[in-house]
């Protein structure tokens, strides 16, 4: 999209159209009135000096020419009010006029902050679901702490734009033109001088705040890296001590640090700057409204009360241009975060799953590649014809080298990245005609790195069901794994809590209870990805056998580093330079003597 930051933020207060407008009106309205009260508060002046103001006073003079104090009044309809009661009168209005528009303005605020706060939760609404809809290559290209700084640090810095300071802009706006209006009517001449103060200001100010913008953008870049290097500091903080890396990583950590504290104070500087260069401009612009205001007092043209007045508006008129000078930095923070906000919105998509998507008539596992083509880059092809038919029930290998390609295959069957030309079957329908969450429910997977969240071991293991799970189903597939053993001994055994990142059980411990939680969700197909690297030889000869048992009646695929667990697979697909080299079942890839038999024979040299 091409639509600016700002106005793509404002749309999201566009969904709340008629609360909006209501407060706005009540902004409006209270602002007006705060507008409006110097001039009463100027007539009081003008009163004090016995000086005629605007017409509205009746004023009796002797037979000198002078002004008979006691002749003073002020008109309200056919009303007559003498000095200390339009005094009175005034003073009143004035604590009505500030009482008002006090309700009204924190009936507009309150009203603001609720649109603003539902408007904020539909960014964070929208942020969620794109974060499930992105490719794949979007995690891989970025780290864990940039994306968390993204959705943390600058929806935050955006809340603030949203929840404080566009209400401060837009009832600033509004002072503005109030004051403005109201100049015109006392002093036409007082009025130019403000609207002369405009362009000055933007001249004084406009190339600090463009640079500091710029600077404010570099800072929100700068966090998301070290955001990014914290996190990955903190889950490798291991390697780290191991490799006594622990003074250059402290070292890259300052270097980082110190460029974000340079960029932060740079933009801190711009955005200070403009403050005092706003005050300066200002100030001797109320210099000239005052020395003008005087003149035309001691000329007659202008009553103390409205000289008074004037420069009241005249500070009032500075107040918006201070407060929004005030804000300039948190509001060029927040349009960088923004940036990054839509940047991550704006992010190629997964391709959207058809709205009836095909669900198969029979669930026996079946698949089949036909002429799969796929590269990461259209223009850098890894696979160019991949044919594969694997029954139901049989038990695919994958083998090969690190860097193969043996994960790309089974992100591309599970449909995590969308293939270049072919196509895949499943169960007899084409993975592209259903939709990702049809197709995922067939697959059970167990990869290398565990992952187990927050909350009890029950509820870790019936997480990929989509069903109801009863206890006995989740006992029987701890035992199948031989879990269930370790699960006992523990404090609360299946009701005992894990910490985030499942850190309070042993790695092999974690890996058991991912193997179980395929179990449980009893899927047609199987996806192994060196399951039982993790855990000892008698553990693994334990799963080994288990999975034998499981895998039974299932088709399989099986990512295995040690050969000697795929011996008795249906087919072994020999992956090199991310294409398939060699198919076949073990004794016939031995027979031929290629790249597999090279590699199991490296294994047991």
């Amino acid at each position: 999209m091409n639509s600016s930051p700002l106005k793509r933020v404002l749309s999201y207060l566009g969904h709340y159209k008629g609360k909006l407008i209501l407060a706005i009106v009540m902004t409006l309205l209270g602002t007006a009135l705060t507008v409006y009260a110097p001039k009463p508060l100027g007539d009081i002046s003008t009163i004090l000096y016995d000086g005629v103001a605007d017409g509205y006073w009746v004023v009796e003079y002797d037979a000198a020419g002078a002004i008979i104090p006691e002749s003073v009044y002020f008109t309200v309809g056919d009303a007559k009010l003498g000095k200390l009661a339009c005094i009175s009168f005034l003073v009143t209005l004035l604590i009505v006029i500030y009482l008002v528009s006090l309700l009204l303005c924190n009936i507009g605020n309150k009203m603001f902050g609720t649109v603003s706060s539902r408007a904020i939760k539909d960014l964070r609404s929208d942020i969620d679901r794109k974060m499930h809809r992105v490719t794949l290559n979007y995690y891989d290209t970025r780290t864990n702490g940039e994306i968390l700084s993204v959705i943390t640090n600058d929806v935050e810095s955006v809340n603030t734009l949203v929840a404080k300071n566009i209400y401060s802009i837009v009832s600033q706006v509004i002072t503005l033109i109030g004051v403005l209006i109201m100049l015109l009517a006392v002093n036409v001449w007082v009025a130019l001088i403000a609207v002369a103060m405009i362009p000055c200001t933007l001249l004084a100010t406009g190339s600090v705040m463009k640079t500091s913008a710029k600077s404010y953008s570099k800072q929100q870049s700068l966090l998301g890296d070290v955001n990014g290097f914290v996190e990955e500091s903190y889950n490798g903080h291991n390697v780290i001590a191991s490799f006594n890396y622990e003074e250059r990583a402290n070292r890259k950590f300052d270097e980082m640090n110190a460029e974000l504290q340079e960029t932060t104070q740079k933009a801190e500087k711009g955005s200070g700057a403009v403050m005092p260069l706003t005050l300066m401009v200002n100030n001797l612009g109320y210099g000239v409204a005052a020395l003008i205001g005087c003149l035309f007092a001691l000329e007659g043209k202008m009553t103390v009360g409205n000289v008074q007045t004037a420069l009241q508006y005249m500070k009032n008129f500075q107040t918006p241009f201070s407060t929004i000078a005030q804000l300039s930095g948190q509001f060029s923070s927040a349009i960088a975060s923004a940036k990054r906000i839509f940047g991550l919105l704006d992010t190629e998509e997964e391709i959207p799953d058809p709205e009836n998507g095909k669900v198969p008539t029979t669930t026996d596992g079946a698949v089949e590649f036909k002429h799969v083509k796929f590269g990461y880059t259209p223009d850098n092809l890894l696979m160019t014809d991949v044919n594969i038919s694997v029954k139901p029930g049989q038990k695919c290998a994958i083998v090969g080298p690190t860097g193969a390609g043996k994960t790309t295959l089974i992100n591309l069957l599970m449909r995590f990245y969308e293939i270049n030309g072919g196509e895949i079957w499943v169960d007899g329908v084409n993975s592209k005609d259903m939709t990702r969450h049809e197709l995922r429910t067939h697959f059970g997977m167990v990869l290398q790195e565990t992952w187990l969240f927050e909350g009890t071991i029950r509820d870790n293991l019936k997480y990929g069901a989509g069903r109801e799970v009863t206890d006995e189903e989740i006992e029987a597939a701890a035992k199948s794994v031989c879990a269930d053993t370790f699960i006992q001994t523990m404090p609360g055994g299946y009701d005992m809590m894990l910490s985030k990142g499942a850190e309070n059980i042993s790695q092999g411990q974690r890996q058991l209870l991912t193997i179980a939680r395929a179990i449980v969700a009893n899927p047609e197909i199987m996806i192994l990805d060196e399951a039982t690297s993790n855990v000892d030889a008698h553990t693994e000869q334990t799963i080994q056998n288990a999975m034998a048992t499981l895998m039974k009646g299932r088709t399989s695929f099986v990512i295995a580093h040690r050969l000697s667990t795929i011996r008795d697979a249906a087919m072994i697909l020999y992956m090199e330079n991310g294409d398939i080299k060699e198919v076949g079942d073990h004794d016939t890839l031995m027979a031929q003597g290629g790249k597999y038999a090279a590699l199991y024979n490296s294994q047991f040299a």
